[in-house]
This record gives structure tokens, C-alpha cells and sequence, in this order.
């Protein structure tokens, strides 16, 4: 069903997703790694907000209960997350290959999406993505941004322009990260001059 012609260009940008989106895709290529905090929360943040909306629909109570109810459950699945930082890192991974082969299947032009390819795709994403998500997390962020940034632009089917944005992404990402975690180097105390050795 076709949404409703909105008077406003700007009403219609944003009625469409195509805005927000943009502004996803440039964050995602940017600053997705330092998201990673976020990747980690959100498969419990989720599976709070899908228990709310069951308990909802199973006892039928008022609309601010349902929200008081439902940011509960999401802050409950955070702290689970948080403390079992090991398995949402898996969910995460499998999230992310699945989503992977799904926006990226069309790309390629191989045709319909065989049913089994994202789910091979989320397995392989949740045994393989924890040895290598912190090294993987600068190009899978800017890859997703990139894609996102290019629906945004109507073009998302075109592979040059998404390649050359995550490629961009992740350069911009490890120029950002680049020194991170080196100690300076350890000072005499004033008033001792080094030993010369």
C-alpha cells in the first residue's frame, strides 16, 4: 500500500524513511565501531520490547502500563546482555551475517534470495563473529552504513557506490582509532635525570 502524498517534500523524505536512513548510514560509516556498545545491548534491548508487545496483546492492560512494562523488559535484557557479553556477541554476529547476505543478495544480481542463505549466513555469522568483530566491526559498520546511505539516494543496487562508501567508512573509522589504547611514554621523575646506559 502506497503511503499518502505529503505536502511537505521534507514530510515526504521523512514519511518514507529515506532521512533517517541517510543519517543512519552516515553515523553506521563514520562511528559504527564505537557503536559497539550498542551491538552488544541490543539483542536483549529487542527481545524486551517483543516480550512487552506478547505480554500486551496477552493482558490487554492500558497503554502507559504497556510502555512502563515494556522499557522494563528492554532495560532487563540490556543488563542480561551486558552480563553475558559472550552470547549477545554471537546474536549480534548472527544478526549481522544474516542481515548481511539479505541486503547484499541483490547486489550481486544473482537473482531471488535462496530461503537458506540468510540462515547459513547467521550460523556461520555466530560461530566465526566473535574472534573477529573487533577487527570486523569498522568494515561491517561502514558496509551497512554504506548501504543504507545509498537507499537513501534511490541506489541501492548500485555496487560501486556502496563499495566506495564503506571503503571510505572504514578509513575514516581507523584514521579516528588511530593511536587508541598506546600508553605515552614513561617520564623521569622531575628533578632525576635518566640513567645513561
Amino acid at each position: 500500500m502506497d503511503l499518502p502524498v505529503a505536502p511537505d517534500p521534507l514530510a515526504t523524505l521523512l514519511l518514507d524513511g529515506r532521512l533517517p536512513a541517510l543519517l543512519t548510514g552516515i553515523v553506521l560509516c563514520g562511528w559504527g565501531a564505537r557503536l559497539y556498545r550498542v551491538v552488544v545491548l541490543a539483542p536483549g534491548i529487542l527481545a524486551g520490547v517483543y516480550v512487552g508487545a506478547i505480554a500486551q496483546q496477552l493482558l490487554h492492560y492500558s497503554v502507559p502500563t504497556g510502555i512502563v512494562v515494556t522499557v522494563v523488559l528492554a532495560a532487563i535484557g540490556a543488563l542480561v546482555c551486558h552480563f553475558v557479553e559472550g552470547l549477545a556477541i554471537r546474536v549480534a554476529g548472527a544478526g549481522l551475517f544474516g542481515a548481511l547476505v539479505w541486503l547484499g543478495w541483490p547486489l550481486l544480481k544473482q537473482g531471488e534470495l535462496p530461503f537458506w542463505a540468510p540462515l547459513v549466513a547467521s550460523i556461520v555469522g555466530g560461530i566465526v563473529f566473535p574472534y573477529v568483530y573487533r577487527f570486523l566491526l569498522r568494515p561491517v559498520t561502514a558496509l551497512v552504513g554504506a548501504w543504507s546511505v545509498a537507499w537513501a539516494l534511490k541506489s541501492p543496487d548500485s555496487l560501486g557506490l556502496v563499495l566506495g562508501l564503506a571503503a571510505a567508512g572504514t578509513a575514516v573509522q581507523f584514521w579516528l582509532d588511530r593511536g587508541g589504547g598506546d600508553k605515552p611514554a614513561a617520564r623521569p621523575p622531575k628533578g632525576k635525570k635518566p640513567k645513561k646506559g
